[in-house]
């Protein structure tokens, strides 16, 4: 449905005088798409974000109405274009509508949340023109069909036949392009083994049970195949991010266990935890600032990095705008809004290799997953946990998202994920392993370091650039074509 999904939107549009119906017919396409993908938002903000059922409802209706205002720009710029005549508006629809989706994901505090290429990502081959265009460039092709297709409906002719013919051509071509990108030119040989704890959110860890959970966990992190000694293997064991108030820096008794976990498997081990750290405000001596962090222990136990997450979840790390949205309670449990990490971190492993780490909702942000690959990570680590979305689409999304982040960077993802989906995804996007998910298992796989870099990692989000200023050089010049045609009559 990718390649037809916007047509009814197109035909709708086209030749509409009438700016005020065209921003509508936007927000009406808007409003169901995101009520349709994101709903669970509610049900998250009413189970977890201390709002009534209502209030949780109203809030949502509010973001999904926001959102939808990025599909009446599309829609209104796309009907003035249209009104000139030709085919310039079908020719522009693939700019324009990158052009809102890249807004939508840089705009305050942006929600890249299920574009439209995302659903390219079972395409194996043609999915890996993202190497050189992120997920934009799936963006743009799925409209190119629709606005094509739109063209040939409305206006029937000789010409705009042989462009749909020739559209299909092309992404045939380039799927025969890339079709031997799928093989395996090599079988993966370092290990890795990651945990699934199915840790419940609301589950209340104190004295025997914390114990408990704590040495089954440990027990749960003994990998099935050892590395050989003296062999170039790399071994990683991985934990989620934390979905209990596990405190690495501050809880002497957690610290160890966490040593004793790298010493005893002999692996390299990364794990989330909660971190404090002095207030930026600086009301108070004592005053600390929490961070969701992920701590790297060597397999002797020292500590070799931590990264602090970067970018986090409006609504569910901290609330944006306070002074507006003073009635949202955040998601989390912990004391105060949590802080932004202020870099990215690359952890030196064995043998000049390297692995980068990104948390839960960061693996939808591209421009950050990239800058991993763009400092030298050879493998990503993307812990995370989704128990939050309950038994919803959000899961499977949030999983689809992070495979393009793969096959943008030529990466392998070693995915840990509290209740699921915990995965090993090749750098072509594909899912080799997986596990069950709402289950306290583990799974283990194999993967390899990656050395080269894409056009993606190395340069970012330029295609989605280059459509900003297609788009807004070709408005720009239809704007003083305008002028110049009504200073000649006057």
């Amino acid at each position: 449905m990718v390649w037809i999904c916007q047509l009814p939107l197109l035909l709708a549009l086209t030749g509409e005088k009438s700016g005020g119906r065209s921003l509508l017919l936007g927000f009406i396409a808007g409003v169901v798409f995101f009520v349709g993908n994101c709903g669970w938002i509610a049900a998250v903000l009413f189970r977890y974000g201390g709002l009534s059922w209502l209030g949780a409802q109203l809030l949502f209706l509010l973001l999904a109405l926001y959102l939808s205002s990025y599909y009446a720009i599309f829609s209104w710029t796309f009907s003035k274009l249209s009104l000139s005549g030709g085919s310039l508006c079908y020719w522009m629809a693939p700019a324009l509508w990158v052009s809102t989706e890249y807004l939508r994901a840089e705009v305050l505090t942006g929600f890249p949340w299920c574009l439209l290429g995302y659903g390219l990502v079972d395409a194996a081959h043609l999915s890996q023109i993202a190497k050189w265009t992120g997920v934009y460039g799936l963006s743009f092709l799925s409209t190119w069909v629709s606005a094509f297709v739109a063209e040939a409906l409305v206006r029937p002719s000789r010409a705009a036949g042989l462009r749909v013919a020739g559209t299909v051509s092309a992404l045939l071509c380039i799927t025969i392009g890339f079709a031997k990108t799928g093989e395996e030119h090599t079988k993966p040989a370092q290990l890795v083994h990651i945990v699934q704890p199915n840790i419940e959110l609301d589950e209340k860890l104190d004295g025997a049970r914390r114990e408990a959970l704590l040495s089954e966990l440990a027990q749960l992190s003994l990998p099935l195949e050892r590395p050989k000694p003296q062999s170039r293997l790399v071994q990683l064991v991985l934990w989620p991010e934390t979905p209990a108030a596990f405190y690495f820096n501050h809880d002497p008794d957690f610290r160890r266990r966490m040593e004793s976990i790298a010493t005893s498997t002999g692996s390299y081990f990364f794990f989330g935890f909660v971190d404090f750290r002095k207030s930026q405000s600086g009301r108070t001596e004592r005053e600390r600032d929490p961070y969701n962090s992920v701590a790297m222990l060597a397999p002797d136990g020292r500590t070799i990095s931590q990264y602090d997450k970067i970018h986090l979840v409006p609504f569910g790390e901290y609330v944006p705008y306070e002074s507006l949205f003073f009635f949202v309670d955040k998601i989390s449990t912990e004391a105060g809004n949590f802080k932004p990490g202020s870099r990215v971190v690359v952890t030196p492993l064995d043998n000049q290799r390297s692995a980068g780490t990104f948390v839960c909702y960061e693996a939808v942000v591209s421009d950050l997953v990239r800058r991993f690959a763009r400092d030298g990570s050879q493998v990503f680590v993307n812990v995370t946990n989704d128990a939050w979305f309950g038994e919803s689409a959000a899961p499977f999304q949030h999983l689809a998202m992070t495979r393009m982040r793969a096959i943008e960077n030529h990466r392998y993802v070693l995915r840990a994920a509290n209740n699921g989906i915990s995965a090993i995804i090749n750098p072509n996007g594909q899912v080799v392993k997986t596990v069950a998910r709402n289950q306290r298992l583990t799974l283990e796989g194999h993967f390899e370091f990656e050395t080269d870099m894409t056009f993606y990692a190395q340069y970012g989000d330029v295609f989605a650039w280059l459509c900003l200023l297609a788009s807004a050089s070709v408005l720009i010049g239809q704007r003083v074509k305008r002028s110049r045609i009504f200073v000649w009559i006057a």
